[in-house]
């Protein structure tokens, strides 16, 4: 019998336990190459705006972003004028960098953001106040004035029974508590934070767009809410809603774009100066070339490689048809465009045995009109004078990869 009382009761206690459970919060991140801002290479905040700058917009200047918190109401038990700091309303927040991974949703590809709280604002509750009489409940005046290490922003807005506050969060507002006083006793139940007053501003670092694939990155931070978590109000505080998810949805739409006239992809090779020389008996040109123009669009990484049908493992050949060849080179130009080194790309000869890899020298190189050049050397000239008559030719092929997807 008491073997089967002490199972009822464990039961029970099971049944009884609370539910913790979560809300969560997107914090979305775009980089899309812009033409009428090529060197821009950061991604743009695209969250839609709640919070304090939705409720009052007069407080937030350019560039000033907040949003809704669901950290639910937080209320107190007894507040006592002289009690330790943990017993008062204390304040932690995560205003110190966080570091959370963001994964390619396709590929796996990883990279990191960095996120932490910048302000903080909310609305207490107050019964039983003489009206207007924030200034004279509060040791060091009414919360317009934030408690050290946080500092005041200047916003206040209050009524007999509210008061709605944000205060800048530093660095050191994760370790040191910003606390704050009654000048008498406040019972339990008398004051509380309200669930739906909790904005924050934050700060997002995020990784170098450059060097990221298309595509959506995805990574999760869960903030605890409680003694000794992320947001920590003190021992006196009833916390409601123990966990909020944060999850970070960075999204990366890179451009690649390569246009070439139809006549461009045809390259017959001429002196500098025309064949008339030559042809009236002059000394063999000291080259044979050519430029074929091309106009590129390049916002990420590009790998470039080069293949021949007639090669000796590192330069292209051109070939007679009866067993004679020339070698001749290929190189680019590319305004805009670096080497993975950062050096121009500037008359860069491509080689078959060693992929190139190219980026944009600013964050997006737009409409560069490049060239390719094609050029037989000197003694290749030589070789090819001496059996007039003859059609040396190849087909060379320039591979973009671009690191995109």
């Amino acid at each position: 019998m008491n073997r089967f009382l002490t199972a009822i009761a464990a039961l029970l206690a099971l049944l009884v336990l609370p539910c913790a459970h979560a809300a969560d919060v997107k914090i979305t991140a775009q980089f899309k190459p812009s033409v009428l801002d090529p060197t821009r290479s950061t991604f743009v905040n695209t969250t839609p705006q709640s919070g304090f700058c939705v409720i009052v917009p007069s407080e937030c200047g350019p560039g000033d972003f907040s949003i809704n918190l669901p950290l639910g109401d937080v209320s107190f038990r007894p507040l006592q004028p002289n009690a330790a700091d943990v017993d008062s309303v204390h304040f932690r927040f995560p205003s110190d960098f966080i570091t959370v991974p963001v994964t390619h949703q396709a590929t796996g590809h990883t990279a990191e953001v960095k996120f932490r709280i910048v302000s903080y604002a909310g609305r207490y509750n107050i019964r039983n106040i003489a009206p207007n009489d924030h200034s004279n409940l509060w040791a060091g005046g009414s919360w317009v004035n934030g408690a050290g290490p946080c500092s005041s922003t200047g916003m206040a807005y209050f009524s007999t029974y509210q008061f709605y506050f944000r205060w800048w969060t530093p660095p050191a507002a994760a370790t040191q508590p910003c606390v704050k006083k009654p000048t008498r006793t406040i019972p339990t139940g008398d004051f509380w934070l309200e669930g739906g007053r909790h904005s924050v501003s934050y700060a997002l670092v995020t990784p170098n767009p450059l060097g990221m694939r298309n595509g959506v990155y995805r990574g999760k931070l869960t903030l605890v809410n409680g003694r000794g978590g992320h947001f920590d109000f003190g021992a006196q505080a009833i916390i409601n809603e123990v966990y909020v998810n944060l999850t970070f949805e960075l999204t990366v739409e890179h451009e690649f774009q390569l246009t070439m006239p139809d006549a461009a992809k045809r390259a017959v090779l001429e002196p500098p100066r025309g064949w008339t020389e030559w042809l009236a008996g002059g000394a063999a040109p000291p080259r044979l070339s050519r430029d074929l123009p091309f106009v590129i669009s390049l916002s990420a990484p590009v790998k470039l490689s080069l293949s021949c049908a007639s090669t000796d493992g590192q330069r292209c050949w051109l070939d007679d048809g009866a067993g004679n060849r020339a070698p001749y080179s290929v190189a680019l130009s590319m305004p805009g465009i670096v080497t993975d080194s950062g050096q121009p790309v500037s008359r860069l000869e491509i080689t078959t045995d060693q992929p190139r890899a190219l980026r944009p020298a600013l964050g997006y190189a737009v409409n560069a009109r490049s060239k390719i050049h094609v050029e037989a050397g000197e003694q290749s000239v030589a070789d090819m004078a001496r059996r007039p008559g003859s059609r040396y030719a190849d087909v060379f092929t320039l591979t973009f990869d671009a690191q995109i997807n």
